[in-house]
């Protein structure tokens, strides 16, 4: 597949994706929010995770708020990604507990304020919570084009479980992927988890 056409086709899917995620219910995203946490909540790779590192939801995303504070009494270490527009990479700072406040970084994308920075080692990460814009059952992940994620996925290696959450309009029968992407392990949405890849 020429490089050109796998472009056009991630970029036809990602605006066919925001257009449904703008027209999806801010109530129903919230309850199907809730139902997608407490199923991650009940996965074993999550349970025995020490520390998880948590995107921080944004632009209509399954919302990820409250699963930080039920990481944290669950007694996770819990991290979130921090975007370095100098370097192009995702660093990984651990949050010193729930009651912190958040300002918007690079892409709108929260991150904790300067004085809760802690950036660590990503290889101490034992789980990724990832965001995407669409996926498929044998874990194609699409992001929204900058590969920050893949890149990060890419530095943590295959031993680190990537747990993608997504409604389930999200999930394809296929998504195009190149040598860069990096697939996920399992995906989880109001109506179902798939296991990508035997974890």
């Amino acid at each position: 597949m020429a490089t050109e056409t796998l472009f056009q086709r991630k970029a036809t899917i990602r605006k066919e994706i925001l257009e449904k995620r703008k027209s999806q219910d801010p109530q129903s995203r919230a309850a199907q929010s809730r139902s997608i946490i407490r199923t991650l909540l009940k996965h074993k790779e999550f349970r025995k995770a020490d520390k998880i590192l948590i995107y921080l939801s944004r632009d209509g995303e399954v919302v990820t708020d409250e699963l930080l504070g039920q990481a944290f009494e669950l007694g996770k270490r819990v991290c979130v990604p921090v975007v370095d527009r100098d370097s192009d990479e995702l660093h990984v700072s651990q949050l010193p507990g729930p009651e912190i406040s958040f300002r918007l970084g690079a892409f709108g994308i929260r991150e904790p304020e300067e004085a809760d920075l802690n950036i660590v080692p990503p290889d101490q990460i034992d789980l990724v919570v990832t965001p995407g814009l669409a996926f498929d059952r044998h874990g194609g992940r699409i992001g929204y084009g900058k590969g920050y994620y893949d890149r990060l996925l890419s530095r943590l290696g295959s031993q680190v479980p990537r747990i993608a959450l997504a409604f389930d309009y999200q999930v394809l029968d296929n998504v195009p992927q190149d040598e860069n992407d990096i697939r996920v392990d399992a995906i989880i949405t109001e109506k179902s988890t798939m296991n990508c890849s035997g974890i």
